[in-house]
């Protein structure tokens, strides 16, 4: 059994594409599978539980099982999140929000990876408006320094806030209640939350890197990523009371300034003023993605590159196709 996991609020005219877009993964490449599909709705006020409950009726029988998690209240992505992770019934599974896509190529073969490692970190593309792939390389610098992050310097950037990104899969082993109570401690920042405390639980992890995107993010105006978001000064909050945690139980009186340190940046990325917002650079964050990045320059840029270039275009003429679905599925 392989589990899909999407949280959805509010995006009752997107999230058909990500809908679409398992229904592609599992067509083209789940052939002998078994498949769960789970589905949260965090209390949307359009008509995102419709839309799901449609599909899912048009679609039953890609499924074994199907689980519909929908709440009347909001109550945050990490309650939904963790709600879902209780129900997945297999070892694998991929948690994905409802206004992204799953990128065209074979999710199950970078599951498989999970034979041999503990968590597998992916790449994603960002699109805007329709389909429009973002191609800036430096967009893309801290999803290819996962490929470097090793050793003891991994468990030191992850209490920092340096990326395992929430595209990464995972053993569901890995998810003890532990893990899931720490969650259910923040409000948006579920991955985090849960990557942090994977690793404070498991000092000998098998991680690796895959240079492919697993999932393409949709830009918007509510998109945690983006500055004006509404939910930014919050997600940003939370980020901070993660390094606070760390830093209460850290021994070493350096990292526990570092801790600190890192701690009050995350106030700069909430400003609305852009001079204010660069002083996040200085931060110990970002100090060890600059020291990466002159360390290994010329490897990053040749993954950069090899990313966007070697994937947008197939990334855009996938966004076609399940745009046409949906299409399709609207005139019958």
């Amino acid at each position: 059994m392989f589990t899909f996991i999407v949280t959805c609020y509010n995006q009752a005219d997107v999230i058909p594409y990500m809908l679409e877009s398992i229904k592609y993964q599992i067509e083209k490449f789940g052939q002998g599978q078994e498949f769960q599909l789970i589905v949260t709705d965090d209390g949307s006020r359009d008509d995102s539980c419709l839309v799901i409950s449609r599909w899912i009726q048009e679609n039953q029988n890609l499924f074994a099982k199907t689980d519909k998690l929908f709440r009347e209240e909001n109550a945050g992505i990490c309650v939904n999140y963790v709600d879902a992770l209780r129900r997945v019934e297999g070892e694998r599974f991929v948690a994905v929000n409802g206004d992204d896509l799953l990128a065209p190529f074979n999710l199950f073969e970078i599951t498989a990876k999970l034979d041999d490692h503990d968590m597998i970190c992916t790449a994603f593309l960002k699109f805007t408006d329709r389909g429009s792939i973002i191609r800036s390389y430096g967009t893309y610098l801290e999803v290819v320094l996962q490929h470097f992050i090793r050793g003891k310097t991994l468990y030191r950037a992850i209490k920092l806030g340096f990326p395992i990104m929430g595209t990464a899969v995972c053993r569901k082993s890995l998810l003890t209640e532990s893990v899931l109570d720490f969650i259910l401690q923040f409000r948006t920042v579920n991955d985090r939350a849960c990557f942090q405390k994977i690793l404070d639980e498991n000092k000998n992890i098998r991680i690796c890197y895959v240079n492919r995107p697993i999932i393409l993010y949709r830009i918007s105006a509510t998109s945690i990523s983006n500055f004006n978001s509404p939910t930014r000064v919050l997600h940003n909050q939370e980020v901070a009371r993660l390094c606070r945690i760390e830093r209460e139980k850290e021994k070493s009186p350096v990292f526990r300034l570092l801790l600190r340190l890192q701690e009050k940046s995350a106030a700069f990325r909430t400003s609305p003023r852009y001079a204010v917002r660069l002083l996040r650079f200085f931060s110990p964050y970002f100090a060890i993605m600059f020291w990466l990045y002159i360390r290994h320059y010329g490897a990053i840029r040749n993954m950069e590159r090899r990313l966007v270039d070697g994937h947008q275009k197939e990334c855009r003429i996938h966004y076609g196709k399940m745009e046409a679905r949906i299409g399709s599925r609207s005139d019958s």
